[in-house]
Parts: structure tokens; sequence; C-alpha cells
């Protein structure tokens, strides 16, 4: 799977549940954030542009402030 795919299929979990994220999700979205940390780096300025948005989406379903 993408990272993409998995933070997105995330959120329609989060989305459709009343309880929001399980502690199963809450991890595999931590992990989607590291490993985003890593990527972008080392991206081009159009790619990251893209990388940096979907890790905002993953910081918004810990609740946790988007990094600049």
């Amino acid at each position: 799977m993408t990272i993409d795919t998995v933070i997105s299929g995330c959120v329609v979990f989060y989305l459709d549940s009343a309880e929001g994220l399980d502690d199963q999700r809450v991890a595999i979205v931590k992990d989607c954030l590291g490993d985003l940390d890593e990527l972008t780096e080392t991206l081009d300025s159009e790619s990251k542009l893209y990388f940096f948005r979907l890790r905002e989406l993953g910081a918004m379903l810990l609740g946790d402030e988007p990094r600049s």
C-alpha cells in the first residue's frame, strides 16, 4: 500500500466512526507521519507540496499542529 492510501483509509475510518481512530490506526498514522518527515526532505518542490499536505491531513487526524 502507498502512504496516501493508508492515510486516506484512516480518514474514512475516522469519518465513519463515532469514536474516532482506534489505537492501531493512531499508531499507523504516527508511523506514516514519521515516514513523511523523512521522505519530504529528499523531494523536489512540486512533489514536496503534495506530501506536505498529506502530512497535514495525518496530523489533523491525531489532533496535532501541522509542521511548517
